[in-house]
């Protein structure tokens, strides 16, 4: 028994350390999206001009309205956990609904926490490792996950620009260069689905990812080989669900009417709290244009630019001392929950399996 669980601990430590996730990782990354975040809300706050006002105007808020935002947030956490129970089953593995959650939520944080989302996959890899996957598996399944991602939000974009629903905010003029925010919504949703669109040929024919890459990139740049070995993990990935799991990915593309649903939604919810008329349509439309943009924005979780975009978004259909309160109402449930939960668990994790 005790052999048992001196290798069960060396394992742990293992998956720790190939992932890459430290306890050094997470705090660096929690100091540094606190700080984007102070930084972008500062900017906001210069927005608006007026911080006294915006300070009272938080108690306009109606709390009744933070259950169901808190229940958004938790329907987030479930909708991950789904996509992951959905991957984890082509690869013969037992593991709980529950420890997809845990799995989900904290990869979620930790691509919050780090630039780009980087730290994103190797949580889920660690997560999904300590669950008991093969190290090989487990980078198939965060692989596919992040294509089920993608392939969702591209879909779910061009659907609604496809149906003529972005003509709900045509008259919508952000303050920012007078731009529309349908042709904003038109021109996020295009350029993302044709970087999915690449993202998926590539992953179909590596071949032809290698050559464009090597010539793009320098066949002597050593980044070359990073990026390359992303683009096998999509392509070793795929085939795995291709022979055998075509139905489980197909599963995990819907999740995302679970997890991008609660995101998109979260929006109307706080702005009910603030005011009686909100707009349905239009203010979940110009969430999912926010979605866009947070997804790809470099910083950790889009902090610092996020909240600026959010203020200005949301300005039509606020008083001026109420953009800033809203905006950070909505950076709590949207982000800081998801970050408390997801890092109090990696936390947790890598405490027990020694990793410093």
């Amino acid at each position: 028994m005790v052999t048992e669980l001196k290798e069960e601990h060396s394992e742990r430590k293992r998956a720790a350390t190939v992932a890459g996730v430290p306890i050094s990782v997470v705090r660096w990354g929690f100091v540094f999206f606190v700080a984007a975040s102070v930084a972008g809300f500062l900017g906001a706050f210069v927005i608006s001009g007026d911080w006294t006002a915006d300070f009272q105007s938080f108690l306009r808020f109606n709390p009744i309205w933070f259950v169901p935002a808190a229940g958004l947030m938790v329907m987030d956490w479930v909708g991950g956990g789904l996509r992951f129970r959905a991957l984890v089953t082509p690869q013969d593995a037992k593991i709980s609904l529950l420890k997809c959650i845990q799995v989900a939520t904290a990869g979620t944080a930790m691509g919050y926490l780090t630039p780009a989302s980087t730290g994103s996959g190797p949580a889920n890899i660690y997560g999904l490792m300590r669950a008991g996957l093969p190290l090989g598996r487990a980078a198939a399944v965060n692989a596919a996950s992040f294509l089920a991602n993608v392939i969702f939000l591209s879909a779910a974009g061009l659907t609604v620009w496809g149906l003529g629903l972005s003509e709900q905010i045509a008259d919508i003029r952000l303050p920012v260069a007078n731009l529309s925010a349908a042709a904003l919504f038109r021109w996020t949703a295009l350029v993302f689905g044709s970087g999915v669109g690449v993202i998926v040929l590539f992953a179909v024919l590596p071949g032809i990812a290698r050559a464009i890459i090597r010539r793009t990139m320098g066949s002597d740049n050593p980044r070359i080989e990073r990026v390359l070995h992303h683009f096998d993990e999509l392509h070793a990935g795929l085939l795995v669900y291709w022979k055998n799991g075509k139905l489980s990915f197909l599963a995990a593309i819907l999740s995302g009417g679970v997890q991008f649903s609660s995101r998109f939604l979260l929006g109307w919810v706080i702005l009910k709290g603030f005011v009686a008329a909100a707009p349905f349509v239009q203010v979940t439309l110009l969430h999912i244009v926010l979605q866009y943009l947070i997804y790809v924005m470099p910083t950790p979780g889009g902090t610092g630019g996020g909240e600026v975009i959010a203020a200005v978004i949301m300005a039509p259909f606020l008083p001026a001392a109420m953009v800033v309160p809203y905006t950070a109402v909505w950076r709590i449930f949207l982000t800081y929950g998801t970050v408390a939960m997801g890092a109090s668990i990696m936390l947790g994790w890598l405490g027990k399996d020694g990793a410093r």
